[in-house]
């Protein structure tokens, strides 16, 4: 179980890794199903800088009784990238920028994914920079997506578009407000991750141990 759970976080990674790695190969970006409902998401999201917060990701396998459960928290700074840590049950901390994708464990570094040796980081560091984010209209470039919105906040469902896609990933939602509250993962396997943010705020900038972080 404790292996199960130090490759929680390294899954994802790959899971979202994988999945537009394959996009890349058959999705070609297109016009938007409803663009009138992802205008009005995106107007009512934060247009700060910097959002931080905590997290719980629970990873259900499919056919495994007990979920994976981790906590953590997080930074996004929207033109620099995502800074991951997960605090319990172990600490380890994911850093997402154009150029780079790098997981450690504390000084180890368990996996690097660099632009300068596979292209696709930029694209893909583009995908989960949106997913976290919340830049909605990124994501329509390469799902088909149905939604809602009512006075608590908004709703939405993806599914990708082609089959490379759908080999990786079953589904995709995102619930929130203001920001993301909600994301859920359904791998085409059928495992279910769920990641639930809390005590979200928003920044007009890094403080400077996150911008250290960066460099």
């Amino acid at each position: 179980m404790k292996n199960a759970m130090k490759s929680m976080v390294k899954q994802n990674v790959l899971l979202l890794c994988g999945l537009l790695l394959c996009g890349l190969t058959f999705v070609v970006p297109a016009q938007a199903a409803d663009p009138a409902l992802l205008n009005v998401i995106q107007s009512r999201l934060a247009v700060d800088t910097v959002i931080r917060g905590d997290f719980t990701q629970t990873r259900q396998l499919a056919g495994v009784k007990k979920p994976l459960v981790a906590n953590g928290s997080f930074v996004v700074e929207k033109k620099q990238g995502v800074l991951w840590r997960t605090l319990t049950p172990f600490p380890q901390t994911t850093r997402i920028t154009q150029g780079e994708i790098l997981q450690k464990d504390g000084d180890r570094v368990l996996m690097s994914l660099r632009a300068d040796q596979e292209p696709a980081v930029n694209a893909i560091s583009r995908v989960l920079f949106s997913l976290f984010a919340g830049d909605v209209s990124a994501l329509a470039d390469y799902f088909d997506y149905t939604g809602k919105i009512d006075s608590n906040g908004w709703q939405l469902s993806f599914t990708p578009r082609e089959a490379g896609l759908r080999a990786v990933i079953g589904a995709m939602s995102l619930e929130g407000d203001r920001v993301v509250r909600l994301v859920t993962l359904t791998s085409a396997a059928g495992d279910v991750t769920r990641i639930a943010f809390s005590h979200v705020v928003t920044a007009a900038a890094l403080t400077a141990d996150e911008r250290a972080q960066f460099e």
